[in-house]
């Protein structure tokens, strides 16, 4: 799906289109919430939405499509998620421990990271992670990252052109981000544990 068709898509259907791929984005990481917030605040300044709503729905949506993500790692547990294909066994168990060590700080915090919050609902779902505080933690991520997408759509418009160099940038801080956490999954703090 391209930013056009999500530009189309929003025009005709406004915040239930927002919320529905919201949605899909939450549960599948499709299509790019970057790109729809981008958008989106695009519509914002021209005042054809407004930013309030934008992120409201944006945000309740992505908590929906990750609770749907969490349920079914936490029902059908590390063999659903193995699968699909998500994480190599052992990579997978060391997300685990590190979710265990850090808890809602790596629940909140890798939400917020663009290599990371993919994982972040299959590791709690796997993990066991408390119902009644997954929600709200994935919602006020969620919320807090759809602004700041939200305000380069609102200043800069949609413009291919600065997206395209403000996904190098994106993709250099997530290449960052990835390394040191799997630095962190693969410290003796963690692999130590897996083998006694």
């Amino acid at each position: 799906m391209t930013d056009i068709t999500i530009e189309t898509l929003i025009q005709g259907g406004s915040y239930v289109a927002i919320f529905l791929l919201m949605i899909a984005n939450g549960a599948v990481s499709f299509p790019s919430s970057q790109v729809l917030y981008i958008v989106a605040g695009y519509f914002i300044a021209r005042g054809d939405l407004t930013l309030f709503f934008v992120a409201l729905v944006g945000a309740l949506g992505n908590a929906i499509g990750n609770i749907i993500l969490y349920e079914l790692a936490r029902k059908h547990g590390r063999t659903f998620i193995e699968r699909m294909k998500i994480f190599p066994t052992r990579e997978l168990a060391k997300v685990e421990r590190a979710f265990q060590k850090k808890g809602a700080w790596f629940i909140f915090i890798g939400k917020l990271l663009p290599a990371i919050k993919v994982f972040v609902p299959i590791t709690a779902g796997l993990g066991k992670f408390s119902r009644t505080l997954f929600a709200p933690l994935m919602f006020v991520a969620s919320f807090i990252w759809s602004l700041g997408f939200i305000s380069i759509g609102y200043f800069f418009g949609k413009s291919s052109d600065l997206f395209g160099q403000y996904a190098i940038i994106l993709a250099i801080v997530a290449a960052v981000v990835l390394l040191l956490f799997y630095r962190y999954i693969n410290s003796p703090a963690i692999v130590n544990e897996l083998e006694k």
